[in-house]
């Protein structure tokens, strides 16, 4: 005889459960002893069956006026006839199939099921909650609580205003600065300049030591390596900048001696730009220097643009911006800083500039009407003769003459 071995209650992989379901196969109700997720127990003498044979059950849950049915197959996993118990266990269960039992159960574990036999009244039940009300907030008493209140909430409204107003302003100057703002590469203080070379390999047997030089005085001498001597002249009345080289010095041709400057030239600003921001400049734009020693000059004017490229500069182009304020010798050679605005020469910047000419004419025309009508009605008025009569006027006659 077969033995057959049963797992403990605590060793089974899905507890099993009492419940009032019923079971059908080929038309005829089973007897059910307990029910669980993955299979159920029957009594033996409600079915013949052997272990292995698969089964097509139909299980039924009574519900309030109408019972829930699920087709299901089961697989008979043991008979044991000393215990009148039949183990079957549910074989390609669908994940719906798995869904009703787990709901099934879990109704049963939280209390829809009170006890054995009672009807499962799961479906029936009223799920949907009232919306719990929310307390309205407590008004504000009295006249000072209620200033109090709404000036809270005015500075609220204007934080957020303010708030938003400085995000605006900081998004359009983001990006004002990227469209139409170009900084200089590089920019520095500079004059009209004129640089002396040694003509040939020599010394210096003479160089000019005042700081000015009249146009055709000598500038420096050099004697060559076969004695012959070079004289330069200068070829202004300027100012020596600067010297590289004293006499007695050997030079070689070529080599900076002397930088003069015309006394009639006065110092200007000279910035690098980028060879593709050119046509920008053309169209138009204006300056903004900041010097050394902290000055600022805003609306500076671009008094030259360069017509070519220099190959020396490599993709740079050189333009030429008034100082806007008076520069001495002794600041040649000094590094600014410049950023050039490129905002009138735009499609917007000429319609706002249209804009701005189109207010000011009519501006200037209401002035015009109201000063004319102000003057029309502030004019002392003209003395009406009187009408007479036979030389006599009427004006001062009695109604009895």
């Amino acid at each position: 005889m077969t033995k057959i071995t049963h797992e403990a209650e605590v060793q089974r992989q899905h507890p099993r459960y009492r419940l009032p379901v019923k079971c059908i196969h080929n038309g005829t109700q089973l007897a059910v002893v307990d029910v669980s997720v993955g299979g159920l127990g029957l009594r033996t003498g409600s079915l013949h069956a052997k272990p292995g044979q698969v089964l097509d059950l139909t299980l039924a849950f009574p519900f309030s006026g109408y019972e829930l049915t699920l087709p299901i197959n089961a697989e008979v996993r043991y008979v044991a006839v000393e215990h009148n118990r039949i183990g079957l266990r549910f074989v390609d269960v669908s994940p719906r199939q798995h869904n009703l039992l787990r709901f099934v159960l879990d109704a049963y574990l939280s209390g829809e099921v009170v006890e054995a036999g009672d009807v499962l009244d799961v479906v029936s039940r009223r799920n949907e909650g009232k919306t719990r009300e929310v307390p309205p907030r407590p008004q504000p008493q009295g006249a000072m609580a209620n200033l109090v209140h709404r000036g809270r909430s005015a500075a609220g409204y204007i934080g957020i205003g303010a708030a938003t107003l400085l995000l605006l302003a900081f998004i359009g100057t983001s990006l004002f600065d990227r469209l139409y703002l170009i900084p200089a590469q590089s920019a520095q203080i500079t004059a009209d300049l004129v640089t002396v070379p040694a003509p040939s390999n020599g010394q210096l047997t003479f160089v000019a030591a005042g700081n000015e030089v009249k146009t055709g005085e000598p500038l420096l001498t050099i004697q060559g390596t076969q004695g012959n001597s070079i004289v330069i002249d200068s070829p202004c009345n300027c100012v020596v900048q600067a010297r590289y080289s004293r006499a007695a010095n050997f030079v070689r041709e070529g080599a900076p001696i002397l930088t003069l400057r015309e006394k009639t030239s006065n110092p200007y600003v000279t910035a690098s730009i980028p060879q593709d921001q050119a046509l920008r400049f053309y169209k138009g734009a204006s300056a903004v220097i900041e010097y050394a020693d902290g000055t600022r000059v805003r609306e500076a004017n671009i008094e030259r643009l360069p017509s070519f490229e220099d190959p020396s500069l490599a993709g740079r182009l050189i333009v030429k911006v008034a100082p806007g304020r008076e520069l001495g010798a002794s600041t040649i050679g000094q590094p600014v800083s410049v950023v050039f605005n490129t905002f009138s020469g735009s499609s917007i910047g000429s319609a706002v500039s249209r804009l701005q000419t189109a207010v000011s004419w009519a501006g200037n025309k209401i002035a015009a009407i109201l000063s004319h009508d102000s003057a029309t009605a502030n004019a002392p008025k003209k003395a009406t003769e009187p009408q007479s009569e036979n030389g006599r006027r009427l004006a001062g006659l009695n109604s009895g003459e």
